[in-house]
C-alpha cells in the first residue's frame, strides 16, 4: 500500500508542467516523499526486529531443549543424592554416607568454545551496560539479544549445544556470582564459605550438614571476585578497609575479608543465606527430624494459645522449627516477629515483620505490645527484652521465641540469671519448652527435636520442668509421658482427657498422609482440618 502510493505520487509529479509547478506544490511533494522513505525505513526495521526477536527466541527454546549431561565430569563413588540447580546446565551431587561431598556439575568446554566465550565476553564488556536495566529478567533478554549478535560476528559454526554451554557460563559470569552462581541456586544451602586461595569453598546443607565442594579459586579469581561480591553488596572493601559486612541484593548476609591483611590464607566470604522456600511441618516429619504425634503436639499447643521457646545449640534448626510451628497459625490472626536478621517466612496476609538491631529490640518489642498482636515471633532472645517478653505473656498475648543453650536447665539459669533476669514469679506463663539438638550420624549432621518439656512453678515458686516427650535413640521414636497441659486442651475443647488424646492421634495421622507441600498449601490444609473439626464438636 505504501509503495503503491509511492508510485502513484511520483507519477503525478513527473506529469506536472513546469507552468503549473508551484515552489508550495513542490514543497508538499517533497515533504510527502520523505514522509513515505521514512515510513519504509520503519516498516522494515520493525520487520526485522520482529525476524531477529523470532530468531533469538528460538535459539534459546532450542539451547535449553539441549541434554548436556554428556559434558558433566563425574567422580567415581556412592551417590547419595542428585537434584537440579539450573536445569540443563547445573546438577548437584552429595557422595559417600560417610563423609558427605557436594560436587557442581557444569559442562565442560572444548577450547574452541572458550576462546568463544573469552572474546565475546570481551565484545559485550565494552559494549553493553547492564546497570542501565534493572530488572533481572530484562538484563537476560538484552544480554542474550546482544550474546547471539556478537556470537554472528565471530563468524564461527557451533552447534545448539556449544551455543548453550558458552552462554551459560557468559550470563553465569556477567549477570550471576560466577562459579558459586549455581550454588546461590540450591535451596538447601544455609552457607557457602571460602576460607582463601586454592582452598574448596565449603556449603551447610539442611540434610547432610557441612561439606566440601569442588569449587575453588585461584589467587587472581578469589581476589577479583570478593571485589565483584562487595561490588554487589553496594560496600567498599580494600586494603585499607579489609573487612566488610553487607546484604546481597537477594537478601543474603556476607562477610568479607581482603587481601591477606587479616587473614593469613587470603581473601574469605562467608554468604549466609535465607531459603526462598519455608519449611514446613511436613518437611520436618519427612527428614525425621521430629515425628508427626510431636509435631501434633504442638499444634494442638499453638492452636490453644500455649507460650514456646525453643532451645539448642547454634544452627540445631531453632528459627526453623519456630517458623514451621507458626504455619500452625490460623491465616487471618494478627502476627508481628522482631528480629535482628530477616529469617522467619510466613504465608499469613495478616504478619507484620519487623527487622532491628539487637540493642534497640527491647524498645521495638515494647511498641509492638501497642499494636495488640495475636501472637508475637521473636528471633531470639539475649538479654532485658525478655522480660517484655514474659510480661507479654502475662497479658494475653501469645509468644514464640528461641534461645541459646545446651538444654532445659541451662536455659532455665540463662533466663532467670544475668543477663536476661527474668523474674521467677512471672515464668509460670511460659507453658513448653522445646530442646533441639544436633546429632551425627554416619558422618551426617542431623537435627532433632530431642525433647518437649511442661513448664510451671510449685507450691513453694520454684521453676519445674517435666518431660511431655523423650527421644529415644534406639528406637528412633519419642517416648510420651503425658502433659499438664491435655486437661487444659481437654477443658478448651469440651472433651475429654481421652478425647484429646485421639485428636491428637488424629492430627498426628493426618500431617502423616500431607504430601509436601508450600506453606500456602500447607496453612490452607491445615485451616481446613480446624474448620471442619470445629464444626465437629
Amino acid at each position: 500500500m505504501v509503495s503503491y502510493a509511492c508510485n502513484e505520487s511520483l507519477t503525478t509529479f513527473n506529469n506536472f508542467s513546469l507552468t503549473t509547478f508551484t515552489t508550495k506544490t513542490y514543497l508538499f511533494y517533497s515533504n510527502f516523499l520523505m514522509m513515505m522513505s521514512v515510513s519504509l525505513n520503519i516498516f522494515s526495521k520493525n520487520i526485522l526486529s520482529k525476524v531477529r526477536k523470532k530468531k533469538e527466541e528460538n535459539v534459546q527454546n532450542k539451547i535449553l531443549s539441549e541434554s548436556y549431561e554428556e559434558f558433566f565430569e563425574r567422580k567415581s563413588g556412592e551417590v547419595i543424592e542428585e537434584y537440579w540447580l539450573n536445569k540443563p546446565f547445573a546438577k548437584a551431587v552429595i557422595y559417600c554416607k560417610k563423609m558427605p561431598k557436594y560436587e557442581l556439575l557444569e559442562p565442560k568446554l572444548t577450547f574452541k568454545e572458550f576462546q568463544a566465550l573469552e572474546s565475546v565476553y570481551r565484545i559485550l564488556r565494552d559494549r553493553i551496560i547492564l546497570k542501565d536495566v534493572r530488572e533481572l529478567e530484562k538484563k537476560k533478554k538484552h544480554l542474550f539479544s546482544e550474546f547471539i549478535e556478537a556470537l554472528e560476528e565471530l563468524k564461527e559454526n557451533f552447534n545448539y549445544q556449544s551455543i548453550g554451554k558458552i552462554w551459560y557460563y557468559l550470563s553465569r559470569d556477567f549477570i550471576g556470582y560466577g562459579k558459586i552462581d549455581a550454588l546461590l541456586r540450591d535451596r538447601y544451602l544455609e552457607d557457602i564459605s571460602c576460607s582463601g586461595y586454592n582452598t574448596p569453598v565449603y556449603v551447610y546443607h539442611k540434610v547432610y550438614g557441612s561439606m566440601p565442594t569442588n569449587v575453588t579459586f585461584s589467587e587472581s579469581e578469589m581476589d577479583n571476585f570478593v571485589l565483584k561480591l562487595s561490588q554487589k553488596a553496594n560496600v567498599q572493601i580494600s586494603i585499607e578497609k579489609p573487612l566488610a559486612d553487607s546484604t546481597l541484593p537477594t537478601g543474603e548476609r556476607i562477610q568479607l575479608t581482603y587481601r591477606n591483611v587479616i587473614s593469613a590464607k587470603g581473601p574469605s566470604f562467608s554468604i549466609r543465606r535465607f531459603g526462598e522456600f519455608v519449611i514446613t511441618p511436613v518437611d520436618l516429619i519427612a527428614w525425621k527430624s521430629v515425628s508427626p504425634e510431636v509435631m501434633a503436639f504442638l499444634w494442638l499447643c499453638v492452636e490453644c494459645r500455649k507460650n514456646c521457646i525453643i532451645v539448642g545449640a547454634t544452627a540445631s534448626g531453632k528459627t526453623t522449627m519456630l517458623n514451621a510451628i507458626a504455619l500452625f497459625i490460623p491465616p487471618a490472626t494478627k502476627i508481628v516477629s522482631i528480629e535482628d536478621t530477616r529469617e522467619i517466612k510466613l504465608p499469613h496476609e495478616n504478619w507484620l515483620p519487623l527487622i532491628t538491631d539487637t540493642e534497640s529490640m527491647f524498645e521495638m518489642l515494647k511498641a509492638t505490645l501497642r499494636q495488640r498482636p495475636e501472637y508475637i515471633l521473636v528471633g531470639e532472645i539475649r538479654g532485658k527484652e525478655a522480660i517484655t517478653l514474659f510480661q507479654a505473656m502475662n497479658t494475653g498475648h501469645t509468644t514464640y521465641s528461641t534461645l541459646h543453650a545446651g538444654d532445659v536447665s541451662s536455659a532455665i539459669n540463662r533466663l532467670i540469671h544475668e543477663p536476661i533476669n527474668v523474674p521467677v514469679s512471672i515464668f509460670d506463663s511460659l507453658d513448653i519448652i522445646v530442646l533441639l539438638s544436633i546429632d551425627y550420624s554416619e558422618g551426617k549432621a542431623v537435627r532433632k527435636l530431642q525433647a518437649i518439656y511442661d513448664i510451671y512453678l510449685d507450691e513453694s515458686n520454684k521453676i519445674v520442668y517435666n518431660p511431655v516427650f523423650l527421644r529415644e535413640k534406639k528406637k528412633f521414636g519419642y517416648e510420651w509421658y503425658n502433659s499438664q497441659l491435655m486437661e487444659e486442651f481437654a477443658k478448651q475443647f469440651g472433651m475429654t482427657h481421652k478425647d484429646v488424646r485421639n485428636e491428637l492421634k488424629n492430627r498426628a495421622k493426618f500431617l502423616s498422609e500431607i504430601e509436601r507441600c508450600e506453606a500456602e498449601e500447607f496453612v490452607k490444609k491445615v485451616n481446613d482440618y480446624r474448620v471442619e473439626f470445629y464444626e465437629n464438636l
